[in-house]
Formats: C-alpha cells, structure tokens, sequence
C-alpha cells in the first residue's frame, strides 16, 4: 500500500457530500455518507459517478499520450510560456503559498512552481498523466473532474487552470469548474483561467498537429470565463491578451520573438491576436458558499 500523503489528505473532500476524507487501507473513506474511492500508486481517485463515454475518451487519450506529452513542444518553447506563468503567480502570491493546478497534466507547471517555492496540488481526469507528475515529485495529486473539484473550501490560496478549459467544452461544466475554483480558495485567495485565445488564428492549424487534441475541443471566448468567475462570486476581475511565440520558433531567435511578443501585448485592438486569454478573479473577503 503506498499511502496518500497527509498534506494532500488534508486538502481532500468527497465529491458526494463534501465532507472530511479519511485514509482506510487502500482507499479513502468520507467521514459523512461513508463513501470510498481507491487509491491507485498513490493517487486517490475521487470521482463523482460513472464517467460518460466522452470522459472515457479524453482520459484514454491523455493515459496513452502522457509519457510524451512534454515532448509535444520544443523545450524552449514551452519554457518561455512556463516562465511567463510562474511569473504571474509570483505577482499574486507570496512565495510559500499553497497553489491547486486544475488540470495539471504531467504537473510540469507545478513542478516549476514547486522548484519556486511554492506547495503544488494538482488535480487531473488523467491517472496516466499523474502518475508522470507523482513519479517526478511535481506535486501532490489527485484524480477527479473539473466540475466536481475533490476539495475542501478555502484550502488553498490560488487556484490556476492552463489549457484545460478548451477541452471540457461544455459551456455548463466550464462554470462549474471556474466555480469550483472559486469554491477551494480562501477568502481573499486569487484564481486564474489562463486558455487559448479564439481569436488567434493560428489555433486550428497548430491543434491538428498536438497529441492531445482530438479535434473535439471548443475555444472558450474571453467573456464566457469573465461571466462564470463574476457568476460564482469573484471580484476585482481582470483580464489580458498575452503571448505570440509560436511553437516553430527557433532557440537562437527566442530574443527577437519575445521583444515583438511583448510590444504586440501592448497595443490595444493589436493585443487580440495573442495567444492566449488569462484573466485573474480575487476571492472575496466574505462570501457566500459557491456552490460546485
């Protein structure tokens, strides 16, 4: 039995009732209905109910794809990127903090947060790409869905996803995720939706050629992410167009591509070519409970 680590333990609640976890022999137990979920190498496996065929699909492509999914993208490409977004939470949080990856994927992104100074928790719909994150001491993870996030209220002081929303799709469970988001950081905590911009052109073409994009996937406007974090209580909303280095872009000429990134960043009505949508939500100091 390779047991759940307390830290994590901590941070976990049913996805049933919401109520405290506990670890029993190979699985956890919530104390409230007395549901138990498994633990799989580690990984609790909080799951709401049966998964429907299109969550079955994604998570059978994301197992197969994850032993070479940080190869999809030249290394120095995917390292300006990382940069740029362990920046943004350097602005947001003080070094320390505790930090919840929706999404996390093989916990690359936590694992620079990580090496930064921060305690990372991950959650993802992919046991395959927490086992790589788990076997590379990214973070600690857990499995579940967006929509019914497995843990407690105010547990954590930042939430951030990273090019998840675009593959949930369904406009219905991207709010319940961004509310759920909402929901597991503290009063006064940040979250932060960082996804691909619909208005770049250039998504289709590149989407075609990455292994974890099966064609399925819908582009999140701007406005939709706005819309659920203000619906599910946030506050001081904000919002930016960022990034324009393309995935072909050669190590030697990295300087010059980030020099035009930065200006196109700046310019109004130019801006909305960027890559990427982020917008970043304050939890408010008092609140009502949001609910998953």
């Amino acid at each position: 039995m390779i047991a759940v680590d307390p830290a994590l333990l901590e941070k976990l609640a049913c996805v049933r009732c919401a109520s405290h976890v506990v670890e029993e022999g190979d699985a956890v137990r919530c104390t409230g209905c007395g549901t138990t979920f498994p633990v799989v190498d580690g990984v609790p496996v909080l799951l709401p109910g049966e998964i429907a065929d299109w969550g079955r699909m994604q998570r059978d492509l994301y197992d197969a794809v994850a032993p070479h999914y940080d190869d999809a993208i030249p290394v120095h490409v995917n390292r300006h990127y990382r940069d740029k977004r362990v920046d943004t939470v350097r602005e947001l949080l003080p070094v320390g903090g505790d930090v919840l990856d929706v999404g996390c994927g093989t916990g690359a992104f936590a694992g620079a947060l990580h090496e930064a100074g921060y305690r990372t928790f991950g959650m993802d719909a992919s046991l395959g790409m927490l086992t790589e994150a788990r076997r590379r001491g990214r973070a600690l993870v857990a499995l579940g869905r967006g929509e019914a996030l497995p843990f407690r209220d105010g547990g954590f002081d930042l939430a951030i996803t990273i090019a998840t929303l675009h593959h949930i799709t369904d406009p219905n469970l991207i709010a319940r995720t961004l509310t759920g988001m909402v929901r597991v950081v503290r009063p006064g905590g940040v979250v932060v939706a960082w996804d691909h911009n619909p208005k770049n052109p250039y998504w289709p073409y590149l989407m075609k050629r990455l292994p974890q994009d099966s064609g399925d996937e819908r582009l999140v406007p701007l406005e939709e992410i706005v819309g659920a974090f203000s619906g599910a209580g946030a506050v001081a909303i904000r919002s930016a167009r960022t990034g324009l280095v393309p995935e072909f872009a050669p190590a030697p000429l990295m300087p010059l591509f980030r020099i035009v990134e930065a200006v196109v960043e700046r310019i109004p009505g130019v801006n909305v070519m960027c890559a990427h949508n982020v917008v970043i939500a304050t939890v408010p100091a008092t609140r009502a409970k949001a609910s998953s």
